[in-house]
């Protein structure tokens, strides 16, 4: 492993090691047997990683408790809090105060950029100043975050275990925006004497021929795109430099324009063609963009069409976009999506959902809690009955108010009394 030019000696043999002891941690929750691994491993090396640092410290928290570890002996609640308020205090510390050098700011300021809910570092204050720790549900529920937060942001990224680094081709990259650029110029209704120079210049560098060089350009992209060595980087270039440029329609509010969906028609079959369009769905759903959302929504809106054997040529919304039924996960893409909801989640929420086999009341719940935890529901005064609270409603709320009622879990979206729908 490599870090701003040092080389680091890493604990583990090999990929197929790391990916052992996350299996061990996230999947089998073989608690024990982890602990075991990360003991061998600080036996190589002097220190842990802060990442292993923070999961060794969890893990010997949860390892004692039986909500967590069905195997474990059954355990004072007293000595559970103490373990999970010194999990909380490190892990706060760890990585607001650590991972963030810099200017002095405020830990909510810097928890809040690293994804760390502000509740979470409330509860951390308690721990450290109040008379009274916290009680033992509201601890699970911080350490259930903490594992989760360390899955995402250490455990998830493949540049974290690799051994031998994956170095980005820039040649390639290069090459790839090169040939992007000549094909937007060639795509271009606009004409001018720049313009001819522009694609003379391209077409030179890239050895394209005057008479075909439109269909050349084509293939180079997709020669490039076939090659699984670099093939997702060239996915997000692409997502991310071309494809979010593109804008609303202003006829039809809540869609990608015309023009647009004309330009990347070409492009966007080559990458269903190529199975890429996953990878491209899946950069997208994160972007907190509305014309990332927009495309989202467009792509979903054909899925759905072919699947249902709709002609998309007779449809004007559509007759830009008329390829062959997506090759995509649409099972991938919703948990992607719902990893980490956005306020523009919701734009393409509906859509997708309809792609997987779920009814329709584990729908409407999703929809529920992406609308609750992105703040995008309205909180009506009069029928209590349809009224979905967010969480600061719920906190502030009088305990008369109606019958909703703050419990513990509710912090985390996906464990509030709507049930699990995935």
């Amino acid at each position: 492993m490599e870090a701003k030019g040092e080389i680091l000696v890493a604990m583990w043999s090999s990929d197929s090691e790391w990916q052992s002891l996350r299996e061990d941690i996230f999947g089998h929750k073989n608690y024990k047997q982890a602990l075991r691994k990360i003991s061998l491993w600080k036996s190589r090396r002097k220190t842990l990683f802060r990442g292993l640092s923070i999961t060794e410290m969890v893990l010997q928290a949860i390892i004692k408790d039986v909500s967590f570890n069905e195997d474990a002996e059954p355990t004072d609640d007293h000595d559970l809090i103490q373990a999970y308020s010194i999990a909380l205090m490190k892990f706060i510390n760890l990585t607001s105060d650590k991972m963030m050098p810099g200017p002095q700011r405020s830990i909510y300021y810097r928890a809040s950029r690293l994804d760390i809910p502000k509740w979470v570092v409330d509860m951390r204050h308690t721990v450290s100043h109040a008379q009274d720790l916290p009680d033992l549900e509201s601890l699970r529920s911080a350490v259930g975050y903490i594992l989760e937060w360390i899955f995402i942001k250490y455990w998830n990224i493949d540049a974290n275990f690799l051994i031998v680094e994956k170095k980005l081709n820039m040649n390639v990259v290069d090459e790839f925006i090169e040939l992007l650029e000549f094909y937007m110029l060639s795509k271009s209704q606009i004409s001018s004497d720049l313009k001819e120079k522009q694609l003379n210049v391209l077409r030179e560098k890239l050895t394209l021929s005057d008479c075909y060089s439109n269909k050349e350009c084509t293939k180079k992209i997709k020669d490039l795109l076939v090659n699984k060595s670099w093939s997702s980087d060239l996915v997000n270039v692409f997502t991310t430099r071309y494809l979010l440029q593109a804008h609303e329609c202003n006829v039809s509010k809540g869609r990608i324009s015309k023009t647009d969906k004309i330009l990347w028609n070409v492009l966007l079959k080559i990458l269903n063609n190529c199975g890429l369009m996953t990878n491209v769905l899946q950069c997208l759903v994160t972007q907190h963009s509305r014309i990332a959302a927009l495309w989202v929504l467009e792509l979903c809106i054909i899925a759905y069409k072919s699947s249902k054997k709709i002609d998309l040529k007779n449809n004007q919304n559509n007759n830009c976009m008329n390829f062959k039924p997506l090759n995509w996960d649409t099972n991938l893409v919703l948990r992607t999506a719902l990893q980490s909801p956005h306020p523009h989640t919701i734009i393409f929420l509906k859509w997708l959902l309809q792609l997987n086999p779920l009814n329709v009341k584990q729908q409407l719940n999703i929809v529920k809690l992406v609308s609750l935890y992105t703040g995008k529901v309205k909180v009506s005064s009069k029928n209590i009955d349809q009224n979905i609270f967010t969480v600061d409603d719920l906190i502030r709320k009088d305990d008369h108010q109606s019958q909703w009622s703050r419990n513990i879990g509710q912090m985390n979206w996906r464990q509030i009394p709507f049930g699990t729908t995935l």
